[in-house]
């Protein structure tokens, strides 16, 4: 096996990208969907907290409500930290709730920058996959060439 042929495994990154857009743009999806045709309820925050590690910062939030014709929903949400500070304070979150929806529950304070964050996270991924998608493109050409060429005979000679 050629030791050009590897440098086609780098079409992974491109592969992982594409995944990475459409999950985005299906949480975008689905956020909205759920907006629009789930039902309002108020839930109750049973647990909040938020993380601070270094650079990082998140944290989640435990919500409780009872839909109409059903038992009582408990459910954890991961949260940003710019979400968590619409909510901070509150001891009760008004949500829209779709059973089966993609995700189920949309914290209202929040849908705006959820929406936001889904389609800022699409646009830098679609950007990574462009520009790996070119690199790969290049490298692909250039390691195809290497492959028709043959290998490289190295003469080593010694001067004394």
């Amino acid at each position: 096996m050629n030791k050009y042929a590897l440098l086609h495994l780098l079409w992974i990154f491109p592969l992982y990208l594409t995944f990475i857009v459409f999950q985005q743009v299906s949480v975008y999806t689905g956020t909205t969907k759920t907006y629009s045709n789930g039902e309002t309820y108020n839930a109750e925050v049973i647990d909040f907290d938020i993380k601070q590690i270094a650079a990082q910062s998140n944290g989640y939030v435990v919500l409780k409500f009872q839909p109409n014709a059903g038992d009582e929903i408990e459910q954890r949400l991961s949260l940003s930290v710019q979400m968590a500070q619409q909510i901070l304070n509150s001891a009760v979150v008004p949500i829209r709730y779709l059973k089966n929806g993609y995700p189920e529950i949309v914290m209202i304070p929040t849908y705006d920058l959820q929406k936001s964050i889904s389609l800022s996270n699409t646009a830098f991924s679609g950007l990574g996959l462009l520009v790996t998608m070119i690199v790969c493109i290049l490298i692909s050409r250039f390691a195809n060439k290497r492959m028709r060429l043959g290998a490289e005979e190295i003469i080593i000679e010694r001067v004394d």
